[in-house]
């Protein structure tokens, strides 16, 4: 015997239930979205670049807006030090960082690349921790079948842009995104760490001179990539440096930025 079936008119009509979904986007209101954090649809995050600690109390502002604040590797410790104990960290990096978390909190998710060295893991046992699986075409193993896998750029900072987008956010601002050494042509992060001479090189955009090194000048372009990945992104750059550069030529060629 066939199961007995009830039919069911559904309610409203297809146009009808079109012009209510144009109306309510009319309404400009929140939208509901995946995400771990609350937030507004604005992600502030926080690199090592040399500019990053003259940008203190612009990210302690944006902290009291209810924006969330998102540390990538180095900035973790600097922001817990100075009262900004970050909602989120994230590093993909395989190597052992843990040095750069010695101010391990309650407050921050931390989100650990399943590539990151054990050590990683370890820094953070016992608080709130999510594994973060990274794709790349070259390391893709059978163990990343059906899982979330999270694309874009070969720097912790270019995939924290990825995580906010796949968690909702489409408006970022960028602290500590330098993407070139400070003005002494040497220093690379805050902290001091310079680059060895050898490895220095130059780029210019519109005009002017920037000196980096060979991962700082891929990923300034492999940054562009996302407004062809992610055309509603909307991306802010605080400070001097070539990724604030690039967006300032790109909004003056009228390309996305």
């Amino acid at each position: 015997m066939h199961p007995l079936k009830i039919q069911v008119k559904p309610a409203g009509t297809i146009d009808g239930i079109r012009a209510n979904v144009q109306a309510a986007l009319a309404r400009n209101l929140p939208e509901l979205s995946p995400g771990i954090v609350t937030h507004d649809g604005t992600m502030v995050i926080v690199g090592s670049g040399p500019s990053m600690p003259t940008f203190l109390e612009e990210i302690r502002a944006e902290r009291a807006q209810g924006r969330p604040i998102f540390a990538v590797k180095g900035a973790h410790d600097y922001l817990c030090q100075h009262g900004l104990e970050p909602d989120l960290f994230l590093c993909v990096d395989p190597r052992d960082r843990s040095q750069q978390l010695s101010c391990v909190n309650d407050r921050t998710l931390y989100l650990i690349s399943s590539r990151c060295d054990a050590a990683m893991f370890e820094a953070v046992k016992g608080r709130k921790v999510m594994i973060v699986h990274t794709w790349s075409e070259a390391e893709h193993c059978k163990e990343y079948e059906g899982k979330l896998l999270i694309g874009g750029g070969t720097t912790s900072g270019l995939r924290a842009i990825t995580v906010s987008y796949v968690l909702g956010f489409r408006k970022i601002l960028l602290y500590g995104f330098d993407s070139c050494l400070d003005k002494d042509q040497a220093t690379k992060r805050f902290t001091g760490e310079q680059v060895e001479r050898h490895k220095i090189g130059d780029v210019i955009v519109n005009g002017r001179r920037f000196w980096t090194n060979g991962a700082m000048a891929q990923q300034a372009n492999e940054f562009q990539d996302y407004y062809t990945v992610m055309p509603d992104i909307q991306i802010e750059a605080k400070g001097d440096g070539l990724i604030a550069e690039i967006l300032k030529a790109r909004r003056e060629r009228g390309m996305p930025a």
